[in-house]
């Protein structure tokens, strides 16, 4: 009988296929005004304290460290000052035992004491809003945190097991990773996963994110574990929360996360992490494993398979997967990857840490103390604001225009968009390189972005020839 009161997902998601979704605003800003924004990703609990920064790093990476929300507050000056417009900011939600990252909810309508009071959650995103950046929450829709001795008591509201689906342990990946129904039915991490199916459950959770932009006026949010949730409710939750959602699509490198399969979600929320794109860019710049071919088809296929490529989140690095410099430390091969996620057709996202050459291993290691780091004169630091200060200064009709391919080869890559050209490569090496196709006329005196003292002139057959010092990026436009 239970069965029979569920709402009917799965009709609603056959229905939505055919028709264009109407997204309601209540508030918060839409995909396209996202185009214009730069986002720091950061945990709470990691980037800084209330008080004055701890001389020493956070030594137990598994539990609390001691991070903010008058911590941020305190320290936008850092973040403003690297170029980022926007932040992403980790679950704010009470959560159960050493729950630091905010992913294991005990009660979603209770602020995390760890991190503050609801009133210091809204002088930051006032705080933010007066400086020009906008707050990006990150939450989670599918799951609770590990509940006390077997038992759903303690996890409110949801504190019945019909609330969830019967346990199983996770899918095997990857060999089941094409199994839709057990991605969304199974248990995640061993985490009581949500039915959506229910009545209360759907109606609670809608209700919730309803009221997140109602009372704290978040500009967007960050869908956790998106994959493992039914697209129909995905389109419900995106109306009932009049803002922007990007959602984490990730179902691993392909063939089991391809562009297909993440494509589907912009079809029922605004957009997606580019998850496909961040696995060719480890297998090139990182693992080494795939040459500038394969980011050539990747760059190519975007265009064809997504419904609007930009609007993705596009990163190198996250909470989830070892930071960029711990499967190859050389800092010039990550800042010509930094130049082609700064410079591309998406919104680019920096992962906290990243600006101070975090080289951290698997979660939790790559969940780093930002403090006692906190340097604005590192060189990475000054890299990522240099290209991030570029970006912006081209202004609206530049975000719209499409990124255009003008050269590849199987160690470099050359890129336009508008009037700026991006040539990178993953050698450590200094690389010579002719460019047949540019946006330029012949004469064009070209000035880098990256190298003030650096000026090129374009060939009177409209080629351009160019050297990579030492392996370095290459921002170039027209003086």
């Amino acid at each position: 009988m239970e069965s029979c009161n569920r709402l009917s997902l799965r009709t609603i998601s056959t229905f939505l296929l055919f028709i264009q979704i109407s997204f309601n605003q209540c508030g918060g800003k839409t995909a396209e005004e996202w185009k214009g924004r730069i986002i720091y990703q950061l945990l709470t609990d990691r980037f800084a304290p209330s008080g004055d920064l701890p001389p020493d790093k956070c030594g137990d990476l598994s539990n609390y460290c001691g991070g903010t929300f008058k911590g941020i507050e305190k320290h936008l000056d850092y973040i403003t000052g690297l170029g980022a417009n926007a932040i992403w900011i980790s679950p704010i939600v009470q959560n159960t035992d050493k729950g630091y990252h905010g992913y294991w909810a005990q009660n979603i309508f209770e602020i995390n004491p760890h991190f503050g009071s609801r009133d210091d959650l809204k002088s930051l995103v006032t705080a933010c809003h007066e400086r020009g950046v906008w707050v990006m929450l990150d939450l989670v829709a599918n799951h609770m945190g590990y509940p006390p001795e077997a038992s759903f008591n303690d996890l409110i509201p949801f504190n019945e097991s019909s609330h969830y689906h019967p346990k199983h342990p996770y899918i095997k990946w990857p060999q089941e990773c094409k199994d839709q129904w057990k991605i969304e039915n199974y248990w995640l991490a061993g985490l009581p996963d949500l039915d959506q199916n229910n009545p209360f459950v759907a109606k609670t959770l809608l209700e919730w994110i309803q009221g997140l932009t109602d009372e704290f006026g978040f500009d967007g949010y960050r869908l956790d574990t998106a994959i493992q949730v039914p697209k129909a409710f995905w389109a419900e939750f995106r109306k009932a929360g009049g803002a922007f959602m990007i959602g984490e699509a990730n179902n691993g490198p392909p063939p089991c996360g391809s562009m297909d399969y993440v494509a589907e979600y912009q079809g029922y929320i605004d957009s997606v992490l580019a998850y496909p794109m961040y696995w060719t860019l480890r297998k090139i710049f990182q693992e080494k494993s795939k040459d500038f071919t394969a980011l050539s088809a990747a760059v190519k296929s975007s265009y064809t398979i997504y419904k609007d490529r930009s609007v993705f989140g596009g990163f190198l690095d996250n909470h989830d997967n070892q930071r960029f410099l711990n499967l190859n430390p050389s800092h010039t091969s990550l800042k010509n990857a930094l130049a082609f996620v700064m410079m591309g057709d998406w919104i680019p996202i920096v992962y906290y840490g990243t600006e101070q050459g975090f080289n951290g291993g698997s979660d939790p290691k790559n969940r780093e103390s930002l403090w006692p780091y906190m340097s604005t004169a590192n060189p990475l630091y000054k890299f990522i604001q240099t290209l991030a200060q570029f970006r912006r200064s081209l202004g609206n009709e530049w975000i719209h225009e499409k990124q255009m391919e003008r050269h590849v080869q199987t160690d470099a890559y050359a890129f336009s968009k508008g009037s700026a050209l991006i040539v990178i490569t993953n050698l450590d090496t200094s690389i010579n390189i002719s460019i047949r196709d540019t946006p330029y006329q012949p004469g064009d005196t070209l000035g880098n972005i990256l190298n003030p003292s650096e000026t090129l002139t374009v060939s009177s057959d409209g080629s351009l020839s160019v050297t990579l010092s030492s392996g370095q990026p290459l921002v170039l436009y027209k003086k």
